[in-house]
């Protein structure tokens, strides 16, 4: 097991699988990033969903217009893979939603993911072979000369339930609730969410408030490593805890016919065990650049991390098409912060008979750009910050998780929509991502020739389906 860059724990940057939160092993990170890209697709959820409507889909113009109970289903299978032999992931969901014609509304999320495939594990290339253990302790594998070092075991599945239910609190409110559970072999999530909404100036206005909270279980191969300690020494505990609230504030104003905006406040704030149980450091020979000393020790994180983002997004109904501009800034207290601008355009190319639109193309364009969290460490240097064999000789946190680093990804897509009639629709939607990861400065000896954080590619394909009924 082990990460994608893409993991949104420990990055700053909104799920680039198709758009931000939490934590745990790298799989259960990666796990979250997928759930949300596919929420996202099947436009599920999240103050910024208010901003949609301007252009409904098919399904949703047919559900509005009855006043009797209705269902909803909506299905989706997402494949995500990353270059090089990395990690692949194929993730189906299946969502209904039951509105009782009085403006009240029940949903149920079932999603099922699996991943496979290679993930860094921390260590830095070396110009000679490189043999790690396991995490399970079990095994060995080995990287070659001038690679960067991959857990080749990286396997896992999850399975996820979400349940909500959302409905009218008086004149122009409304409340939603919803409740998840998660669960993989080394990791497991519960949590509660809430929020409210008001209408103000005839629903020119609306004020948004919402509130989260996450418990993760971390109970990792091979136990939770001792951190700072020598890596594969056979020395950890049996399993951590972490604890996430966050709040949302958001304000959304109708500025025309054809023009809203949304301005979003996000607050959030994780404690407990933030470190990933699978990454570890090379510890380097300052001259050679050759792995010394206790050669490997585990990652250190804070047992605290508090966030911080604001997004304004706009959207405008030209005649027929849609433009979505928007854009973010994040900052944490370790020391990471990000922009991220995102643009779609949803191109209408006809009508079907005015059943609920025609078929329509939406390309998508992000560009985002994260600083490296304070103790982002490529390496530690033996006699600088590290001392083998000395206890406390080392800084009190050191990741090598490159999700933690300096980097810039872009991310270019395009989805096709095809309404069919009586509120059913097909998507299909393709995206590519690249990130590039600064390199890092005054590498020493051997490691100067070598490409110590290659660039990652990968790509993204998802097929969903929507009808009511």
């Amino acid at each position: 097991m082990t990460t994608s860059p893409l993991s949104l724990s420990a990055s700053a940057e909104p799920s680039s699988l198709p758009g931000s939160t939490s934590t745990g092993t790298s799989t259960g990170a990666l796990h979250l990033a997928l759930a949300a890209a596919v929420t996202g697709l099947l436009g599920v959820g999240s103050v910024g969903a208010q901003a949609e409507g301007l252009k409904p889909s098919a399904a949703t113009a047919a559900t509005a217009a009855s006043t009797a109970a209705t269902w909803q289903a909506d299905a989706a299978v997402l494949l995500y893979r990353e270059g090089d032999g990395r990690v692949t992931a194929l993730e189906p969901v299946i969502s209904l939603r039951r509105n009782d014609g009085n403006d009240r509304a029940t949903g149920l999320r079932l999603t099922l993911d699996t991943l496979t495939g290679a993930s860094p594990n921390g260590a830095v290339a070396q110009p000679t072979a490189q043999t790690f253990t396991s995490p399970s302790g079990k095994g060995t594998y080995t990287t070659a000369a001038g690679k960067t070092p991959l857990n080749t075991e990286f396997r896992d599945t999850r399975i996820a339930l979400l349940a909500s239910h959302e409905r009218p609190l008086g004149t122009d409110q409304r409340g939603s609730f919803s409740a998840n559970v998660s669960a993989e072999h080394d990791f497991a999530s519960v949590g509660l969410s809430g929020s409210w909404t008001r209408d103000f100036d005839n629903k020119n206005r609306t004020l948004s408030l919402g509130l989260s909270t996450e418990f993760d279980r971390i109970n990792p191969e091979g136990g939770v490593p001792v951190e700072r300690g020598v890596a594969f020494a056979g020395t950890s505990k049996g399993s951590d805890s972490r604890y996430v609230v966050d709040l949302l504030a958001g304000f959304t104003q109708v500025m025309s016919r054809r023009w809203i905006t949304q301005v979003s406040y996000n607050l959030g704030r994780g404690s407990g065990y933030h470190s990933d149980p699978y990454k570890i450091l090379s510890v380097i020979d300052g001259s050679s650049g050759l792995v010394t000393g206790d050669r490997y020790i585990n990652e250190s994180r804070p047992r605290s991390r508090t966030r911080h983002s604001l997004n304004v997004q706009s959207k405008w109904h030209l005649t027929q098409d849609v433009v979505d501009l928007s854009y973010r800034y994040y900052r944490d207290d370790w020391g990471v912060s990000a922009h991220t601008l995102d643009g779609r355009y949803r191109w209408e190319l006809g009508s079907n008979g005015g059943s609920g639109g025609g078929a329509y193309l939406e390309p998508h364009l992000r560009w985002y750009r994260q600083s490296a969290a304070d103790f982002y460490r490529t390496w530690l240097t033996e006699g600088g910050e590290y001392v083998s064999g000395a206890a406390g000789r080392s800084p009190a946190y050191a990741s090598a998780d490159t999700r933690l680093a300096a980097f810039t990804g872009q991310t270019l897509g395009i989805k096709l929509g095809l309404p069919t009639g009586q509120g059913r629709e097909w998507t299909l939607r393709v995206e590519t991502y690249r990130q590039k990861i600064d390199q890092p400065a005054n590498a020493p000896g051997a490691l100067g020739s070598l490409d110590l954080t290659p660039d990652l590619k990968a790509f993204t394909l998802m097929v969903g389906y929507s009808r009511p009924f």
